[in-house]
């Protein structure tokens, strides 16, 4: 029998057979009391396992929108649908052998609506054609993955747990925090996404449990390869509200506070109150790849947790696949049965897209609360159990075997203390003899190890425990390894196994740009790695580390490889669509990631002969303007990656029309000027073009006359008008199509402005001095004046001033004079001042 470095003991099949243990037979599934249901058909207070399961397969096969997913989350709507939640998810069709598409489109999130007995709608962000993530990424390098929802009037709360990407591999990825999204029901509408004051020590929403006035929001605290379970609770049902956490003892405002509950929980588990218990239901973690799911009890929705009880052993993993993140769904459950779903990937990811089935959601019924056996009826435990380090990486122990009728085989059991496991697991299958070594140890951590034994009528009570210090030293580097160059600028890694190693460390350089440091660019499990991205017809060295218990061998011989890229064919599914402002929407069918798009176009109207290439789009999607009214053009779109431009798509055509607007300006307002206008009106599109129309009805004008530019955006001056004449304005909204419907027209006069502070002086000699302020640049003024004592009239001074002084000669002595000055520009004058007077000496 084997053990795990991190506490695993089964792994892949077809690369580590030497790892795989036979399930369990019959005579020890009863006798361990796993009681898994027979399918029955569903009736109308639950839904049978398997039918769950054949529904997501049918959908998967069928749909043309959803093909596979993790996570699994569910939640019932106020309207009776159940939302399905997912992480990473593949979407579109797959392809007629089973198999899934290169250019699947991969999001990191997403939803599935089902309405009665049927899955009928997938929800996801952007489009059919170039669809995102539901809840979509706060940045390039990050993303967020679905973690537990609830109802609360009338919004959808979702936990969903942000990460980092650090690398190539399945487990590059950092925890950055938590964050509540929102969605108005029953729409599904995006409301919000609020991050919550949380830190990035525990993902939280692995479940969430409604008990007694409060939901318990359970979460998962990775370290290392350990996962322990923490708990918070808010009032009530909302989510928004404030978060307490469970310090083992009492509750606190504080997450620092929060403690672990248990170890060997997944980053998705179940809690359910059953019969006055609450029982956790998780696939085992404790130990790496175990396909065993369990159930951990408590009195409390805060433990302390009993067990573990064996509920199901995944048969996915004896094929070679992992399972992982077991959930409960109590909203559809039947009867006396706990529905529990688990879900199903590869380590391999080239099985992923050979088998679409592969990756989907598995469901299982078990009974519960689950039969015990009467302890009479049980054989007795093994005795004498010591464990010894033997200094090469492995535990030996031996025990001496009990009397008992019945034939007896042993079941080992163990638990890292140092690693803080708070539960003994199982290791493997029952063996018989008196004696085995187990391995995958953790040099200098401290292990305790108890024995039952197993017969056809049930398991003994534990064996006393015996306890050692692992003594394991670093693996040897990984040999045989291999590097064969793609098609798509990546290259695949294979190398031989490395005895009880079940992760690796993958390094890169680049030898064409002279790189000198290796890089590490991902951590894989097994014994194959794809790296992507690389540039196209660069030679790339890799190397590979094993870790182990005993910590990192030495690099692995390196090996090199030219990264090719394939140009991408040709975009399908182009479609072009006439747009009302007369832009022509065009969408296709996304490519994946990595893949830019060229749009060509040409006027068939206007002759065009040659498609020309007037932009580059990084998504599926590009709206055609400067588009001629009523012209029809015909659009061709090409892939292109780092390989180069693939061939030009089929092409499509379409007839740009233009709708003239239908509303009309509003707010508009006129604010004189010196022989101009200054419009501003509102509108609800500012960035359009607008007409402007006048009439000068000091000229007796009848009709509206239009400018002859339009002006774009909500603003217009309109200049060489005559000043003192009224003016009336209106402004319509205006394409290719002509002009919309006019605003009310507003009045306004211009005028040249009005000199001020006008004085006077008498100097003697008959001589008056003027002085004013300025009325502005470019301007000239004249003086008016008239000797009130000689009851004269008004008359110009003959001279133009040029300046903003004036002195007015050969006056009558003694007469009284008034003086006024006006503005002028060669054309028009501006209002007078207001006369000043004053007596001539």
């Amino acid at each position: 029998m084997t053990g795990s470095a991190n506490g695993g003991w089964l792994t892949r099949a077809r690369r580590h057979s030497r790892w795989l243990l036979l399930a369990l037979p019959a005579a020890v599934l009863l006798a361990v009391g796993l009681a898994v249901v027979p399918d029955q058909p569903s009736d109308d207070r639950g839904v049978s396992a398997a039918r769950l399961t054949a529904l997501f397969d049918r959908y998967g096969d069928t749909s043309g929108r959803w093909n596979g997913a993790d996570r699994t989350a569910s939640v019932t709507l106020p309207d009776g649908r159940t939302l399905w939640l997912f992480s990473d998810t593949f979407l579109g069709p797959i392809q007629p052998d089973g198999s899934r598409p290169r250019t699947a489109p991969l999001i990191n999130n997403s939803a599935v609506v089902q309405q009665g007995d049927e899955l009928r709608e997938t929800v996801h962000g952007g489009s059919a054609a170039d669809p995102a993530s539901l809840v979509p990424p706060p940045a390039a390098d990050q993303f967020y993955w679905i973690a537990d929802a609830t109802v609360a009037g009338q919004s959808l709360q979702v936990l969903v747990n942000r990460y980092r990407r650090t690398g190539s591999g399945p487990l590059d990825h950092a925890l950055l925090g938590t964050a509540l999204a929102t969605f108005a029901l029953p729409a599904l509408t995006p409301t919000g996404l609020r991050p919550l004051p949380l830190g990035s020590g525990i993902s939280w929403g692995s479940e969430l449990l409604h008990d007694g006035g409060h939901t318990y929001v359970y979460g998962t605290e990775t370290v290392g390869q350990s996962r322990f379970a923490h708990v918070a609770r808010v009032d009530g049902g909302d989510l928004a509200g404030p978060w307490e956490f469970w310090t083992g003892s009492n509750w606190s405002p504080s997450e620092e506070a929060s403690t672990r509950l248990l170890s060997g929980v997944g980053t998705a588990y179940g809690v359910q109150r059953v019969a006055g218990r609450y029982v956790l239901v998780t696939q085992e973690s404790n130990v790496v790849f175990s396909p065993d799911l369990v159930a951990y009890t408590a009195n409390s929705p805060t433990g302390p947790f009993e067990g573990p009880d064996y509920l199901y052993r995944a048969p996915e993993n004896a094929e070679g696949h992992i399972v992982y993140d077991a959930d409960l769904h109590p909203d559809l459950a039947r009867p006396g049965r706990l529905l529990i779903s688990y879900n199903v990937n590869d380590l391999d990811d080239a099985v992923t897209y050979a088998d679409a089935g592969v990756y989907r959601p598995r469901f299982v019924e078990v009974a519960w609360p689950r039969r015990r056996p009467d302890p009479a009826d049980l054989p007795p435990p093994p005795a004498g159990l010591t464990a010894v380090a033997d200094g090469a990486g492995h535990a030996r122990l031996t025990w001496r075997a009990p009397r008992a009728d019945d034939e007896l085989r042993y079941q080992v059991h163990r638990r890292d203390v140092t690693a803080g496991q708070t539960h003994f697991v199982r290791l493997g299958e029952p063996v018989t003899g008196t004696g085995l070594s187990a391995d995958f140890l953790v040099n200098g951590h401290e292990y305790e190890f108890r024995l039952t034994a197993v017969s056809g009528r049930g398991e003994s009570r534990p064996s006393a425990v015996a306890t050692m210090t692992a003594q394991v030293p670093p693996p040897p580097p990984p040999v045989g390894v291999r590097a064969v160059a793609g098609v798509a600028g990546d290259v695949a890694l294979h190398w031989d196994p490395v005895p009880f190693v079940q992760l690796f460390r993958v390094q890169q350089r680049n030898l064409t740009t002279g790189q000198q440091d290796r890089t590490l660019v991902g951590t894989h499990t097994g014994t194959t790695a794809t790296i992507r991205s690389l540039r196209h017809a660069q030679t790339y060295e890799f190397t590979v580390i094993a870790v182990g218990g005993g910590g990192d061998s030495q690099p692995s011989a390196p090996v090199r490889a030219t990264a090719y890229v394939t140009p991408p064919p040709a975009p399908t599914g182009v479609t072009a669509t006439p747009q009302p402002d007369g832009t022509i929407a065009l969408t296709w069918n996304t490519l994946g990631p990595g893949v830019s798009y060229r749009v060509y176009r040409r006027d068939v109207t206007a002759g065009e002969t040659r498609l020309i290439r007037p932009s580059l789009d990084t998504r599926a999607e590009h709206t055609a303007g400067q588009l001629a009214h009523d012209h029809e053009y015909e659009f061709a779109v090409t892939a292109v990656n780092s390989g180069g431009e693939g061939p030009k798509s089929a092409p499509v055509r379409a007839r740009a029309r233009y709708t003239p607007p239908g509303t009309a300006p509003t707010r508009l307002r006129a604010e004189p000027g010196r022989g101009s206008v200054e419009l501003t009106w509102r509108s609800a599109n500012p960035s359009r073009w607008y007409q402007v129309y006048r009439r000068d009805l000091t000229a007796e004008e009848r009709q509206f006359t239009a400018e002859e530019i339009a002006v774009r955006g909500e603003r217009a001056t309109i200049n060489g008008l005559r000043n003192g004449h009224e003016y009336e304005f209106a402004v319509a909204a205006v394409n290719q199509a002509g002009p919309g419907p006019l605003s009310e027209p507003v009045r306004v006069t211009p005028e040249l402005p009005t000199p001020t502070a006008l004085t006077a002086t008498a100097m003697g000699s008959g001589e008056v001095r003027l002085s004013w302020r300025s009325a502005g640049p470019g301007l000239f003024y004249r003086v008016y004046l008239r000797d009130t004592t000689a009851g004269e009239a008004w008359r110009p001074d003959p001279y133009p001033v040029p300046g903003t002084s004036h002195t007015a000669v050969l006056l009558t002595r003694g007469h009284r004079y008034e003086f006024r000055v006006v503005a002028a520009d060669g054309t028009d004058e501006s209002r007078p001042t207001d006369p000043v007077a004053v007596v001539v000496r």
